[in-house]
C-alpha cells in the first residue's frame, strides 16, 4: 500500500521524519538509525531516519549517494508498506527539486509468533 506522507528534514541533525499526520504513535521500534512508529492498530504511523544521508548512501540500490544538501531539496515523499512473509518491505520514494526521484526499498523482519528458540 502506497501513501503520501508528510515529512520533515532536520538539516542540522541530518534526520528525516516521515509520518502519517492522521495516525498517532503508540509505540516504536529502533533498529540502528531507523525508528519505526506504530499506531494502536499495529500499523506504521511514522519512520524516522537518524543520520539520513548516511542511511540512504548505505541502502540505495541505484548507486547514488545523498548529501545533506540534497535531502534539503525533497519536495514530496511516499512510503510503500508491503507485508512479505516474515518481513515488511518499506519502500521510500523521495522526489527532489529538478524532478529527481530516489526509490529505496528495505526489509524489516517481523515476528508474528513466539520463536521456537525461546521455548523452555
Amino acid at each position: 500500500m502506497s501513501k503520501k506522507y508528510k515529512f520533515d528534514y532536520d538539516y542540522e541533525n541530518d534526520s528525516l521524519f516521515i509520518y502519517n499526520s492522521t495516525s498517532k504513535s503508540k509505540g516504536s521500534v529502533e533498529i540502528d538509525d531507523l525508528i519505526i512508529d506504530y499506531s494502536s492498530n499495529k500499523e506504521i504511523s511514522g519512520v524516522e531516519l537518524l543520520n539520513a544521508s548516511r542511511f540512504f548512501k548505505e541502502v540505495t540500490l541505484e548507486g547514488h549517494s545523498l548529501s545533506k544538501e540534497m535531502l534539503k531539496e525533497i519536495i514530496d515523499c511516499q512510503l510503500e508498506i508491503t507485508p512479505k512473509n516474515n518481513f515488511i518491505v518499506l519502500k521510500f520514494i523521495l522526489v527532489f527539486k529538478a524532478n529527481r526521484i530516489l526509490t529505496t526499498p528495505i526489509m524489516i523482519p517481523t515476528i508474528h509468533e513466539p520463536s521456537p528458540a525461546l521455548a523452555y
